[in-house]
């Protein structure tokens, strides 16, 4: 599974999956990967909130456009987080701690609780988690004389009661929040020095309050009914030196978020591997941002905007076998939409609408066939949709709309599964995807923001993993991605040949691990992995303006873990070559200009990490 993720910092960074990347620049569209909490929606438009991952028991990636079943804004795929469930049965929890020394840095750390109580056995209980992460600096200011400013603070305390009424009922409420506070900006001016030149702190924070209840039956005929309702809220500000543009100027933008959703399904798995679901939709998010610029006068409103989507959809999915060997998918949803706008400050644009409505039916198809040898060929359509919006327009004090984008995406593939406790696994699959309309978020030369369709696109790829265990206590994984992309369109046509690229995206990337488990004894085990991985070279965007390198790197770690009953210790060893690749070549939208801004990889981190389960 491939992620793409840019690197302005935690709670302002954009997920990208499958080489499906719409900007580097945040705005008012919406995300191209849908991220979700335990059957909640938890983003919708701008970045990924940057949630911590505690108490997390598995996160899933499912690739693609998943329009037929999630809806709008998943035209990427979708990011589903699964939390440890409420035990009903017995008490318990966690307690962790982590610290680490970065070359040149100041040190992090980090600590997280979890708390499991049962409140009336076999019906009621409540599962707790709380903590807090000091990710330290590595960069230095040379003009303020400030050291290690990019720090970073993240608080966050979640929460989950659950109660089993009988009768295979069952119902949870669930809720948390989440601060990240950062210092100062995480750009540096040369990939040779670790150092920043601004003339004033652009420090950003983002808070985020969640709450969720679902209700679930199963039945014991297989038939299982879950209803999910979920309302996020949040809030973010950020401040960039604009002192290249106005002198001792800074420029803030400020945004809020409120995003409501529903969902009711019915779903049963049938006997020889068969399946279905049907289900109903609804979603509400509201997007405000604001601009403002601050000189000597005093604080000069720029306009921003707000968007309100309101959305329904009806949507089915059903797997049934033709033969022994055979499986067929087909499903599809069907969505009403409507999008307000309004600017947050006159005068309006000449060209402004308030609000649109959009009907859109989004199909999916797919077969599995079982070879033999336990090999699988597999293949599949699908497709997806964004609604438009109201956004920032080229000039200073104008706003316009923009439209909806589609995708549409084929792919086929092979895998082998592993039936032993060693053997091979393995999946290798070729897509290619037709993006038309796309949005994108923009800055243009004064570093304002803009968003508009540029264009459409091509996107051909093909992906590989594998995993050997040729013994127990061994573990060899690789993967491969490798892309191919090109832009058509307004943008594209008035830039070089070379550089009607998407953002975000490598040609190639490639990782390979190794595990080596070491049993000492009846209930103590040490593990050892190693871990490379090599990002290709990307782009910042579509255009000549945008055409700036970034990535090209290679990264080592090292780790060794310790269990020993109900404690464990771990020590690792990150960017083990102390590698200053470039993440990201962007930090501020006033100095996109010079093309020499980077944002280097964490220098060498040596870790330690103690945790008990209680």
């Amino acid at each position: 599974m491939w992620v793409q993720t840019t690197a302005l910092g935690p709670g302002r960074n954009k997920l990208f999956i499958r080489g499906i990347a719409d900007s580097s620049f945040n705005g008012a569209t919406e995300s191209t990967a849908s991220l979700y909490l335990d059957d909640v929606q938890i983003a919708f438009a701008g970045p990924d909130p940057g949630l911590k991952l505690y108490d997390i028991a598995e996160v899933e990636i499912a690739e693609g456009p998943q329009g037929a079943l999630h809806g709008s804004g998943a035209i990427g795929g979708i990011i589903r987080l699964t939390s440890h469930p409420v035990s009903l049965t017995r008490d318990g929890g966690r307690i962790e701690w982590g610290g680490a020394l970065t070359g040149g840095g100041s040190p992090s750390t980090d600590m997280a609780a979890v708390a499991n109580k049962v409140l009336l056995p076999d019906r009621l209980g409540i599962r707790l988690v709380g903590y807090h992460a000091v990710d330290g600096g590595y960069i230095d200011n040379l003009r303020s004389h400030a050291r290690n400013i990019n720090r970073v603070l993240t608080s966050g305390l979640r929460g989950t009661l659950r109660w089993d009424v009988g009768g295979g009922w069952r119902a949870e409420l669930g809720g948390g929040t989440q601060s990240i506070v950062s210092r100062d900006a995480q750009y540096v001016m040369s990939e040779d020095v670790l150092a920043s030149r601004s003339a004033i702190p652009q420090p950003s924070w983002s808070d985020m309050q969640f709450g969720r209840l679902l209700l679930s039956k199963e039945w014991a005929s297989g038939l299982q009914f879950v209803s999910a309702t979920g309302l996020v809220g949040g809030s973010s500000f950020e401040q960039f030196d604009a002192s290249t543009l106005l002198p001792h100027g800074s420029y803030q933008l400020n945004s809020s978020k409120t995003l409501f959703s529903h969902e009711s399904r019915l779903s049963r798995r049938l006997a020889g591997g068969g399946s279905w679901v049907i289900g109903v939709n609804l979603v509400s998010d509201q997007s405000v941002m604001g601009r403002s610029l601050t000189l000597r006068q005093g604080v000069r409103p720029v306009i921003g905007v707000t968007n309100v989507t309101r959305s329904g959809a009806i949507f089915a999915e059903a797997t049934h076998p033709l033969t022994d060997r055979l499986w067929l998918t087909l499903g599809g949803r069907v969505t009403g939409a409507r999008v307000d706008g309004e600017p947050s400050i006159t005068p309006r644009s000449k060209n402004f609408v308030r609000g649109r409505s959009t009907t859109r039916v989004d199909p999916t198809f797919g077969f599995s066939w079982l070879l033999g040898g336990d090999w699988t060929l597999f293949g599949r359509y699908q497709s997806g949709f964004r609604t438009g919006g109201l956004a920032v327009a080229a000039g200073i004090g104008r706003v316009a709309n923009f439209e909806s984008d589609s995708i549409q995406m084929v792919e086929a593939g092979l895998r082998h599964v592993r039936r032993g406790a060693t053997g091979l696994s393995a999946s290798i699959s070729v897509s290619h995807a037709q993006w038309n309309a796309i949005q994108a978020d923009l800055l243009n030369r004064a570093g304002q923001p803009v968003t508009s369709n540029i264009g459409n696109a091509r996107i051909d790829a093909l992906e590989g993993w594998i995993e050997w265990v040729p013994q127990r206590d061994w573990h060899l994984t690789g993967a491969l991605f490798v892309t191919d992309n090109e832009v058509t369109g307004k943008a594209a046509a008035l830039s070089r040949a070379s550089n009607r690229r998407l953002p975000e995206t490598p040609s190639i990337s490639a990782r390979m691990g190794l595990v080596h488990d070491v049993p000492l004894g009846r209930d103590t085990v040490v593990s050892a992995r190693g871990e490379l991985a090599f990002v290709g070279p990307s782009v910042l965007g579509v255009g000549d303006m945008l055409d700036v390198r970034q990535g090209g790197y290679g990264v080592a770690n090292l780790g060794l873990i310790a269990r020993r009953g109900r404690y464990a210790l771990a020590l690792t060893l990150d960017n083990l070559l102390d590698d200053r690749g470039n993440r990201f070549a962007y930090g501020n939208p006033f100095l996109l200009g010079r093309r020499n801004v980077s944002t280097p990889l964490r220098p060498r981190t040596v870790g330690i990490r103690l945790s008990a389960d209680l």
